[in-house]
């Protein structure tokens, strides 16, 4: 039943649904909430939710395990997401957002192009070119038929989230490499540390700047509940079960279906307008995907790290 072809469907709709539902749930809490009060609310959701499934190994974790969450924690989540949520909360469009966060898997592949052969490192990194420059269409035509001027450093924004993840990436393998990995200690105990991460340093940043307080919209909150279910809890799971049926490769192809699902959708749910040129750039970014992950068989192949 499990290995079916319609139970994979399945898995991959709710995957590309639950990872670009984080887009639209961004949307939806900052226009009654700050980004640092949004995220501290859902962190400390996700926290407390954790907490009683993994409380028993918290005496068993090693200095390693600690040091090693906490910095994919800052990087992958806190960084990240702040950054997202900021531009978000400024006025810029989630399916935009999105447009430009899906250059990471570009910015990784470029920054580890130095491992393979000069030919391959060039077409990865003409890859990333062309995919900067669909984006370049993308942020050009919105900054420009927009009926809202929006202030560029929010369109950058995104762009600093992606660079963030691919470090946190490069991070992730390069402890793989050292024999150092924890990532394979199973899927709720990363997640709880690196939420309870993120969630310190929001209230390291938030607390003295006032910027944390009780929510007191049912929008905010329907948005919290959003973000952990769907953006948190579901997302990580089908990734972790798409991961036992798929290969690694397989299912990060599936991220680039994220920015085409959260324009959708977020014009369906907040009006929000789709020029002609956000079209383009998406079918620019995708031919710059195209070429980065196109097989070089005069290369010899690249160091496969898991």
């Amino acid at each position: 039943m499990q290995g079916s072809a319609p139970y994979l469907l399945i898995l991959q709709v709710i995957f590309v649904l639950s990872w670009s539902s984080g887009f639209i749930g961004a949307r939806l809490g900052t226009e009654d909430a700050g980004a640092i009060n949004l995220l501290f609310w859902r962190f400390l959701l996700v926290s407390l939710c954790l907490l009683p499934l993994v409380v028993h190994r918290l005496r068993t974790l090693s200095w390693g395990q600690l040091r090693y969450n906490a910095i994919i924690g800052f990087l992958a989540q806190f960084a990240y997401l702040v950054s997202v949520y900021i531009a978000i909360r400024g006025g810029l469009s989630a399916g935009i957002a999105a447009i430009i966060c899906a250059l990471q898997p570009l910015i990784t592949a470029s920054l580890t192009s130095r491992d393979q052969q000069e030919r391959s490192g060039r077409q990865e990194w003409l890859g990333l070119g062309i995919g900067f420059a669909g984006v370049s269409m993308v942020i050009f035509g919105e900054y420009n038929l927009s009926t809202t001027r929006l202030d560029l450093w929010l369109y950058a924004l995104p762009l600093i989230a992606a660079i963030t993840l691919s470090i946190a990436t490069l991070y992730q393998r390069r402890q793989s490499v050292l024999a150092t990995d924890h990532s394979k200690d199973g899927l709720l105990m990363p997640l709880f540390l690196q939420s309870t991460t993120t969630l310190v340093l929001l209230t390291t940043i938030g607390l003295p700047l006032g910027l944390i307080e009780v929510p007191t919209t049912t929008q905010v909150w329907a948005a919290v509940v959003w973000l952990t279910l769907f953006s948190t809890f579901i997302a990580y799971l089908s990734l972790w079960m798409l991961l036992t049926k798929l290969s690694a490769t397989r299912v990060s192809t599936l991220v680039y279906l994220e920015p085409p699902v959260t324009l959708l959708w977020a014009a369906l749910m907040f009006g929000d307008a789709i020029h002609w040129t956000t079209y383009a750039g998406i079918l620019v970014v995708a031919a710059g995907i195209a070429i980065a992950h196109k097989p070089n068989t005069s290369a010899s192949p690249a160091k496969c790290v898991e």
